[in-house]
């Protein structure tokens, strides 16, 4: 028998400013939004910006704790997720919360496709890393990217910061 999982610590705050995020992404969010809300849907922007301390708390579920949910990350630190940079953010139905209807989540990627990002409810599985396969329906990021930061994303925050990334993807 598989031993069970201790409940998870107390909740990282989860950080959901939108200027927090680059300007052209954000811009492109506030439009998928928009588009939402048009057709009398009620999205709201869950999360943006994260930190290690956010990151390594969701990458626990599964591994170190649980609730049920399972695996909520496969992204150890905020360096290997867009959302550490600035350039990712989780959409969730504001009644329904992650439950959302089928057809939120098909307006959302819609919606998200139309404005030049990347919805997670896209990803497929079909990843050269064996343990990235999984579906992410809330999330969407800007799209002139790969679908994890790279080394070079890595040294570019560190050496100049997150505005030398969003430079260096057109998203500043």
């Amino acid at each position: 028998m598989i031993p069970k999982l201790p409940l998870p610590p107390a909740e990282v705050p989860v950080q959901s400013d939108m200027s927090l995020l680059a300007p052209r992404f954000r811009e492109a969010v506030g439009r998928v939004i928009a588009d939402m809300r048009v057709w009398e849907y009620t999205p709201v922007v869950f999360e943006t910006l994260r930190t290690n301390e956010r990151q390594a708390f969701l990458y626990g579920f599964g591994r170190d704790y649980d609730d049920g949910r399972g695996t909520v990350t496969q992204s150890a630190t905020a360096h290997d997720t867009w959302h550490g940079y600035g350039l990712a953010v989780d959409i969730i139905c504001m009644r329904r919360k992650w439950s959302a209807a089928p057809d939120f989540w098909h307006v959302l990627g819609v919606s998200a496709r139309r404005h030049g990002l990347v919805w997670g409810g896209d990803w497929n599985g079909d990843w050269s890393i064996s343990d990235e396969s999984f579906v992410d329906r809330p999330h969407i990021q800007w799209g002139a990217m790969r679908r994890s930061p790279s080394s070079k994303a890595v040294e570019l925050k560190k050496s100049g910061g997150l505005i030398e990334v969003w430079n260096a993807v057109s998203a500043l």
